[in-house]
């Protein structure tokens, strides 16, 4: 049988069957259809395509893409197989005499410093407020830094779940887990009473909307976000970053990893501990008062 409408019968029961996430299902189209592509100029029949086949196929791939984007394309591929296998399409799937190693290397996350944030907020509310787009944009802003949030979790808010009388924010975040956040900032309050009272009373039901009454994209706060970055700190900041910084500062004010953890919605601990590599001011701190080498005079004469 032909690839191509697997492919999207799979896809479809991800979609409605498994209720995954529009970005997972986009990410998995992506990679399939490139993986259909490359295969339909060797084979026709998806029952034809053996260990040798896939095997080619990742070692051209993985000349042309970083180790992130290369072991999601394999994990989207193999977790196609799986389902051919399930479905009887084909006996076995390929992938069990496939043996893959992909390291990856560690990289810190990107952060900003509680002076580059001050600074951002600063620039933000020199802002003439009477723009209402000025207004939308420091709420975002400051929901974004007292939650550390996704921006797809922030795009997909809705009125209903926003309390400001409770102070309480409910998250649907990856994988479906919902989480509450708790807003007691005086400023965050503040900024999203003023949003909500001048924005146009739509249909949508969704928190942050753009000019035409449509839900805020993910590419808008963006864009919104590294404006100004290069405006006020003239340098590349992105929205993950807020995230970022969001666990490194709590960490680097002494609150416990496994609060961290829940904020930021991990499933797993060690997601999260890799912000412990970056919290460079408590190294500094540590070492500055209690490095036994300031304990050591050197004598002269």
């Amino acid at each position: 049988m032909n690839i191509k409408p697997i492919i999207n019968e799979y896809l479809y029961k991800c979609s409605n069957v498994k209720k995954l996430e529009p970005l997972t299902i986009k990410a998995y189209r992506i990679d399939l259809n490139q993986f259909c592509a490359y295969v339909s100029t060797k084979t026709i029949s998806v029952s034809s395509i053996d260990k040798q086949l896939i095997q080619d196929y990742i070692e051209t791939i993985s000349k042309k893409y970083a180790v992130k984007s290369l072991k999601r394309k394999i994990a989207s591929v193999k977790a196609f197989f799986n389902y051919l296998e399930f479905e009887d399409y084909i006996t076995v799937t390929p992938f069990r005499k496939i043996r893959i190693c992909i390291k990856e290397p560690q990289r810190l996350p990107k952060s900003l410093s509680l002076f580059d944030m001050e600074k951002l907020l600063s620039f933000l509310y020199s802002q003439p407020q009477k723009k209402k787009i000025f207004i939308r944009n420091l709420a975002v802003f400051e929901l974004m830094f007292a939650t550390g949030i996704r921006v797809s979790e922030l795009c997909n808010i809705k009125m209903s779940d926003i309390d400001l009388d409770t102070q309480t924010l409910s998250i649907l975040g990856k994988g479906n887990k919902e989480r509450l956040c708790i807003l007691n900032n005086a400023y965050v309050i503040s900024a999203l009473r003023n949003y909500l009272e001048i924005r146009p009373a739509v249909e949508s039901p969704y928190l942050f909307i753009n000019r035409i009454g449509k839900q805020i994209s993910p590419q808008s706060v963006r864009f919104f976000i590294e404006d100004i970055g290069k405006k006020v700190l003239n340098k590349l900041v992105t929205p993950h970053m807020f995230r970022h910084t969001f666990a490194t500062l709590l960490l680097e004010e002494g609150v416990d990893i496994n609060h961290i953890k829940s904020f930021l919605g991990h499933a797993s601990i060690t997601t999260t501990q890799i912000y412990t590599a970056s919290t460079t001011h408590i190294q500094r701190k540590i070492l500055t008062s209690m490095h036994p080498r300031n304990r050591i005079r050197i004598l002269r004469e």
